[in-house]
């Protein structure tokens, strides 16, 4: 009867430890369980804390070049920083779009958005700055975008980022209420004192896309789709389609 009772207590124990994943998330790190369900992430901390760092290319050499009358200077990618006719007018675009599209080979109603126009009258000699924010598939890229500045009908110059996307899903695995849920988990607060968009100035967008490094301590750096937060004290970047908890900054600077 003793020998019984061992093999029994010692069955019960080997199936708990087979049903418990090393997280306690169900399904394979997606986001979903394995009947295709969405699972809430065990998310005690930003997956990213401070000191992360900065995307590679930001922080490696410039390399500037000429090409086509235009002096040029890229990042690490090959990424263009900035443009600059200054030293030759008789090259310059007469507009943001055939700029876009004979240096950088971008479609700019495709990949971009126009949120500001503004023509400074007051200056002797008067610049117009169209801002363009990067767009994938309809999605704003946070952080990404370029600053147009004209004079006498032409480009003048133009700087800004540009971030490569490859078949990103920009298709959430859960709705914003969900993610102000996950949020409000986490800062123990009604999720009535979460909100929605705001982290980018002229925007009002939740959801978005950032780039973060592919895994902790990765020098690799790659896309994702997220809902940006805020509550009273702290934003927040959620990964939306495993749902954990990316990063997380003060709303208030000191």
């Amino acid at each position: 009867m003793k020998k019984l009772l061992s093999i029994l207590v010692m069955a019960m124990l080997a199936f708990g430890i087979s049903s418990c994943s090393s997280d306690d998330v169900p399904g394979d790190g997606s986001g979903r369980g394995s009947d295709g369900e969405f699972v809430d992430p065990v998310n005690d901390e930003p997956e990213f804390l401070e000191g992360t760092g900065q995307n590679p290319r930001h922080e490696s050499a410039m390399k500037t070049t000429e090409s086509n009358g235009a002096e040029i200077t890229r990042d690490s990618d090959g990424g263009i920083k900035w443009i600059s006719f200054m030293g030759n007018s008789n090259a310059a675009p007469a507009s943001a779009k055939d700029l876009f599209n004979k240096y950088m080979k971008l479609d700019l109603d495709e990949n971009f958005r126009l949120y500001r126009q503004e023509t400074e009258d007051w200056m002797e000699d008067p610049l117009t700055l169209e801002c363009y924010q990067q767009q994938y598939k309809g999605v704003i890229v946070f952080g990404a975008g370029y600053n147009v500045r004209f004079r006498h009908g032409k480009v003048n110059d133009c700087n800004g980022l540009y971030v490569k996307i490859d078949n990103l899903d920009i298709t959430p695995a859960f709705d914003l209420q969900k993610a102000k849920e996950i949020f409000a988990k986490y800062l123990k607060v009604p999720v009535e004192e979460i909100g929605a968009g705001n982290i980018m100035a002229w925007f009002d967008d939740a959801l978005m896309i950032v780039e973060f490094p592919v895994s902790k301590g990765s020098s690799q750096w790659a896309p994702r789709l997220v809902y940006g937060l805020y509550g009273t004290m702290e934003y927040a970047f959620i990964d939306a389609h495993t749902g954990r908890i990316l990063q997380t900054w003060p709303t208030w600077i000191n």
